[in-house]
């Protein structure tokens, strides 16, 4: 399954290792952990996590700086990331090896070698079954507590259609290093004030077309106005994923460029495949949870228009 990856990483001297921009918590969780993981069994190795972009949900090390020599003579290992473009720092592209870690559905084969399993619900369930598998090295609390948190999160509390047997087998199998479940679910999805009252703004705001898809398009001035960036306002798209009668939903969000109107969404379903709208606007994703960017107004209007009659389509 994982192939020559362990000799690859015994026979590198330096590792950097790197996700996509706009990170979530199973980009910092698969990185994170990955890294730990081998300064804790190597500790002779210099091992980095490139990326100039934080997380905002959780608590995570640092941003790191590191040199365009160092990149170009490590081994590069990119996660959680379906295509070049998305990568957070380009850099990537100038390493001696690089090596692909992803659970997306395939789209751009990039670097030397790809680990591409779409059936895994996140990378962190990726990486949980690679180090399960290495039997002979360590795997501390920290880093068991990296990778839990973005299995958690990428799978919605163990709530969306790809959680299977083996994400749970996974879960039980980091939790068996000691870690705090109840403090590490407060970390993750306790709110803010602003975020309870930013919430309830957004589900003020929605639109419903029909009974079973229901939009928020957020102003730019709104999200000037609650000083909250476009990538973490639509990370609020789960605030419609509860309502019983909604079988898909989105957030987009509006910037202007060069004075020109865009759009950039995130699109989540119940049961309906969505992906294959999305990449039909030049984003993609999962089935139940994509993206799509630099939509113009009349593409945003037709892709609201299918999304409503993929929602129909669930009844």
């Amino acid at each position: 399954m994982f192939g020559t990856l362990l000799k690859d990483i015994e026979e590198a001297e330096i590792i950097t290792i790197f996700r996509h921009e706009n990170p979530d918590c199973d980009a910092f969780g698969s990185q994170y952990g990955l890294k730990n993981w081998i300064a804790d069994n190597w500790p002779s190795k210099q091992v980095h996590a490139c990326g100039t972009q934080s997380c905002g949900n959780g608590i995570w090390p640092a941003l790191e700086s590191v040199s365009d020599d160092t990149i170009r003579n490590s081994l590069v290992i990119v996660l959680d990331t379906a295509n070049q473009e998305r990568v957070d720092d380009q850099r990537y592209s100038t390493g001696k090896k690089i090596i692909k870690i992803d659970h997306h559905p395939e789209r751009d084969p990039f670097g030397n070698e790809q680990y591409v399993y779409p059936q895994m619900a996140a990378t962190c369930e990726i990486l949980s079954e690679f180090f399960h598998q290495c039997s002979d090295q360590n795997v501390s609390k920290q880093t068991a507590s990296f990778l839990y948190k973005g299995l958690l999160t990428d799978t919605l509390r163990f709530t969306t259609s790809n959680t299977s047997q083996h994400t749970m087998e996974m879960a039980a199998f980091l939790t068996g290093f000691g870690l705090d479940i109840p403090s590490l679910n407060r970390e993750l999805f306790d709110e803010e004030l602003w975020e309870f009252r930013y919430r309830n703004m957004l589900a003020e705001n929605m639109q419903m077309m029909g009974d079973h898809f229901v939009y928020c398009i957020v102003p730019e001035k709104t999200m000037q106005e609650w000083n909250v960036s476009a990538s973490r306002t639509r990370s609020f798209v789960t605030v419609f994923g509860n309502v019983r009668p909604f079988q898909v939903w989105a957030i987009f969000t509006e910037k202007t460029e060069n004075g020109i109107t865009r759009y950039d969404g995130s699109l989540r379903s119940k049961t309906v495949r969505i992906n294959d709208l999305a990449e039909q606007y030049g984003g993609g994703g999962h089935p139940n949870a994509s993206g799509v960017k630099n939509l113009d107004e009349k593409m945003l209007k037709t892709l609201l228009e299918s999304l409503f009659q993929k929602a129909e389509q669930a009844f």
